[in-house]
């Protein structure tokens, strides 16, 4: 079987979809069906059950496709140590982000990736919508909170609290809450997450936690949450990690330091593979190590700023 068989098999595995690999290999859906055909008739086993609905392979299919990912890795290990000795990193990343990570965060380390490896492309998808990695053929995610895919490959870089915090100018017109039932008199800012309105928050301390429920006048993605906090519209909960450079600016204050909205968790996230490409890896590597970086400043902020 050719490298190109097997790398399409895996295409057509991890979509679950015909038309949506060709779409990824720019061929047509009878191109591919085809393909996957002919190699069925090849070796003399059904590699995938097909549905009207769906696509999965067999227990044959299985096996054949863990030793495609084997050669494949292998075979992409071998081109990425000889042109790493020749050429300069290239081809390009998917990369899928929330938008307050996105703008704040990735969007100036990216032009620094790619000045430093200029036939590097990287295509950024910004939405806090989690968009199906295999699907969606994304090389890179990053990832908030609990992850939902065992079978994806995911490290965790970021362990920092949810906060909540205001501008100094809404607190100085509202009043500064003391204890988290006052919340329920002030504008909370909140949060949509796959197309539905988070109208809770869960304040968790060493003592005791309050779940508080909001009428909230605006609701939106992180972004558009934390400009919103940034403009005097309200208290917004966002992770430390993404508001760290308004909290040292002082753009915002926090907002009940003894309490925190649970333990933020971030991920990068890539395909369940043994192997990334030197592409991928080079990108991946610079996250992880511009987040780590960001950590640290919320780790020192947080010990500057300890609540007594």
């Amino acid at each position: 079987m050719k490298i190109g068989d097997m790398e399409l098999l895996i295409r057509v595995a991890e979509t679950g979809n015909m038309t949506l690999a060709a779409q990824q290999v720019h061929l047509t859906p009878a191109a591919v069906s085809a393909a996957v055909n002919r190699i069925e008739t090849t070796l003399g086993v059904r590699l995938f059950e097909r549905t009207t609905r769906s696509l999965h392979p067999t227990e044959e299919g299985l096996l054949v496709l863990e030793s495609c990912h084997e050669v494949v890795g292998r075979w992409q290990s071998t081109l990425d140590e000889l042109r790493g000795q020749r050429y300069e990193v290239e081809g390009t990343v998917q990369l899928a982000a929330p938008a307050d990570t996105t703008y704040q965060i990735l969007e100036a380390l990216i032009v620094k990736v790619c000045t430093q490896h200029p036939k590097l492309q990287v295509v950024l998808n910004s939405s806090d919508v989690v968009l199906p990695i295999h699907r969606d053929a994304i090389d890179i995610a990053i990832r908030y909170g609990p992850l939902q895919d065992s079978s994806l490959l995911a490290r965790q870089v970021v362990d920092t609290p949810g906060v909540l915090v205001a501008s100094p100018s809404y607190l100085a017109e509202h009043g500064v809450p003391k204890i988290p039932q006052e919340l329920e008199n002030h504008r909370c800012l909140t949060l949509q997450i796959s197309s539905i309105p988070k109208v809770s928050w869960l304040l968790q301390s060493n003592q005791d936690a309050h779940l508080i429920t909001l009428d909230s006048p605006l609701c939106g993605d992180g972004y558009l949450a934390r400009k919103w906090a940034i403009k005097g519209m309200g208290i917004a909960y966002k992770s430390l990690f993404d508001v760290i450079d308004d909290l040292e600016a002082g753009r915002l204050k926090r907002v009940l330091p003894k309490y925190t909205v649970g333990q933020m968790k971030i991920h990068i996230v890539s395909p369940s593979r043994s192997f990334l490409p030197a592409r991928v890896k080079v990108l991946s590597e610079a996250i992880e190590a511009h987040f780590k970086e960001r950590v640290e400043r919320c780790n020192r902020w947080l010990k500057d700023n300890k609540e007594t």
